[in-house]
This record gives structure tokens, C-alpha cells and sequence, in this order.
């Protein structure tokens, strides 16, 4: 049967960190159907995203279904993976009539979908990058593929050091940084999604690692959230020297900006899993709540690359941390790169 699977529809259409989830899946499903064409539906903010992942063959971007049917119809699709089902993209699998159609077994929309697989996410047993790819596996196991080859993990995107050397060559000048320091990027916004940590102790962060060492301190925000880097650079400037990155829209850019770093700090945000998805080391703040933890929205870099901290607190606004026992784990996972 794994013969017969040549086209392969993958579909995560909403934000940056629940699509960089998806990329140890995609990169699993590559590796053991190599000849296989695999096609991701995104929204319109990953496009650029996905095009960087080398084993996804083709982007399409969502839109309404009077404008999907015909472009979709004409791949002949052999299967379509589903990593979070909607009533709407459901209906269009079934309209297409894609042969093995696969879903989390989860939403109304599993109606469409002649394979569905019970997960029990909520409970955050496991990471979500571990969720999908135990949804890929039910697909191989649906496709009798028996000899499984393991992935190692990250970076999942392209990543061409030579080119990363020069940019980060180009970024100490552009910042006038210290080149023998490492470069700290610190990203206060949430983007909407759960919450973050306060300005104020994102500044003693700052404060704190620079008693340590003369790290590169920069401000890393989407153009939504310059205002909150600034207030953030004004919070600090008198005792520590901070710049911000000037924004763009281009996920590109931010790509681009992000490979530079060293150490990548922020809470539970698509930049962070940006970031990890680079391989680069991390630091994230995450709530307490059973659906946002540490374990189930870690990053898809390396183990020894990402260190968590849990909120401590009851403040429904801000997480809270220790933020002197919290800074000697931050110095001792910098200076151990």
C-alpha cells in the first residue's frame, strides 16, 4: 500500500508555533515515503515559513473553498493528514474525495474523515510535536509501513551556515555589538497567544545576566509589538545597554534575524518555536495551566538547547518566576554553549 501514497496533503492552517509543531511529522513522513509529493495548506503568515522546510514539496496558501476545490482537485491527492480538523477543510477533503483521509478524532469535523485517530491531547501527556508525530505513525500503520526510520531532531529549517555567518558578521556591525560576546535575544510579546512574562522582569533578566557577563542584549518584536519593545529598552537603558531589531512583516526577515543569535528568550510564542526549529538554544516561560505547559508546548530543538520555567504565580495577566533562582539557571545553561 505505501506504493500506492505518491501525494500527500498536509494541512495546519493556523499560526507559526502550532505549524513548526507539525515539521518533525512532515520530516518523518518524507524520510520514510522519500518519493512521495507532500503539499501543506498554511494561512497566509506561515507561507514563507514553509517554504524554508526542504521536505515540504509545495505551500499552498488557504482560502476560501470555491477557490481550493479546482487547484486541489487537479493533484489527485492519495492521502491528506489533517493536524487540527475544521468543519470547513474537512468538508473540502471529502469533496475532493481523497482516498485516506486522517484526523485527530477530536472535533464535529472528524465526520469527514474516514481515518481518525484518539489522542486525548488535553490531558498533555507528551509534547505536541510527539502528538503528530504519533498521528503520522497511525498513518504508516494504516499504510502498512512496518520499518520505521527514526528523526533526530532539528534544525528543521534551511540553514546554510556559511550564509548565517556572514549575517551574523552583518548584525554585529548593523548593532554595533561586541563580537566576542554572545548575542542574548529577548521577544516580550505574546502574540496573542497565552500570557508572557512582565516587562519588568524580562529587565531584570537583563540586569541580572549582565552581572555574569557582557552579553549582547537585543529586543527581538513583530511590527505589532514595537511599542512594547521600546518600553522595554526605556525600562533598562540606564543600566544596561539594549537595542531593538527593527521589524518587518517578512517572515523571512525574522528568520534571518533569529539564526544570528545565541540564546533565543521568550514565552510560549511562534518566534520561540521559530527559533527552535533552528536549533538554536531557548529559554521559555510558560502558564501552569494544563493545557499550555512546558512539556506540551516545548520547542523542536535538541534537548540540552532548551531550558523551561514554569509560572509560580497566581497573577492573571503575567507569569512569575524566582527570579534570582531563575537567573543562575539561565547563566549556568548560557555558559555551558
Amino acid at each position: 500500500m505505501a506504493k500506492k501514497i505518491q501525494k500527500i496533503l498536509i494541512i495546519r492552517n493556523d499560526k507559526i508555533g502550532d505549524f513548526t509543531l507539525i515539521l518533525p511529522a512532515i520530516a518523518s513522513l518524507k524520510k520514510n515515503i522519500p518519493n512521495s509529493k507532500i503539499v501543506c495548506l498554511v494561512s497566509k503568515n506561515v507561507e514563507e515559513l514553509a517554504q524554508q522546510c526542504e521536505f515540504i514539496d509545495e505551500v499552498i496558501v488557504d482560502k476560501k473553498i470555491k477557490d481550493l476545490y479546482l487547484p486541489l482537485k487537479e493533484y489527485k491527492f492519495d492521502m491528506a493528514i489533517s493536524f487540527f480538523s475544521t468543519f470547513r477543510i474537512g468538508y473540502l477533503l471529502k469533496k475532493l474525495n481523497i482516498p485516506l483521509r486522517l484526523a485527530p478524532k477530536t472535533k464535529l469535523a472528524q465526520i469527514f474523515y474516514n481515518h481518525k485517530f484518539y489522542q486525548k491531547r488535553s490531558k498533555s501527556k507528551k509534547p505536541e510535536y510527539e502528538y503528530n508525530i504519533d498521528l503520522v505513525y497511525e498513518a504508516f500503520r494504516i499504510m502498512n509501513i512496518s520499518d520505521i526510520e527514526e528523526m533526530s531532531l532539528g534544525p528543521y529549517l534551511t540553514y546554510d551556515y556559511e550564509i548565517v555567518a556572514k549575517n551574523r558578521i552583518n548584525f554585529i556591525n548593523e548593532y554595533n555589538l561586541s563580537p566576542d560576546k554572545k548575542i542574548i535575544f529577548l521577544h516580550p510579546g505574546t502574540g496573542g497567544s497565552s500570557k508572557g512574562l512582565s516587562l519588568d522582569d524580562f529587565g531584570n533578566i537583563c540586569r541580572g545576566l549582565r552581572k555574569f557577563d557582557n552579553y549582547n542584549f537585543l529586543i527581538h518584536c513583530s511590527q505589532e509589538e514595537e511599542q512594547i519593545a521600546k518600553n522595554l529598552k526605556i525600562s533598562v537603558d540606564s543600566e544596561v545597554t539594549i537595542r531593538v531589531i527593527e521589524p518587518k512583516k517578512s517572515i523571512l526577515h525574522m528568520i534571518s534575524n533569529i539564526s544570528v543569535c545565541d540564546i533565543f528568550i521568550a514565552g510560549s510564542t511562534g518566534p520561540l518555536h521559530v527559533a527552535g526549529a533552528l536549533n538554536k538554544r531557548t529559554i521559555g516561560f510558560y502558564p501552569k495551566k494544563k493545557s499550555s505547559t512546558s512539556l506540551r508546548w516545548e520547542t523542536i530543538n535538541n534537548f540540552e538547547n532548551k531550558l523551561s520555567f514554569t509560572d509560580v504565580g497566581n497573577n492573571r495577566n503575567f507569569i512569575s518566576i524566582d527570579i534570582k533562582k531563575s537567573l543562575l539557571k539561565m547563566q549556568r545553561f548560557i555558559s555551558s554553549i
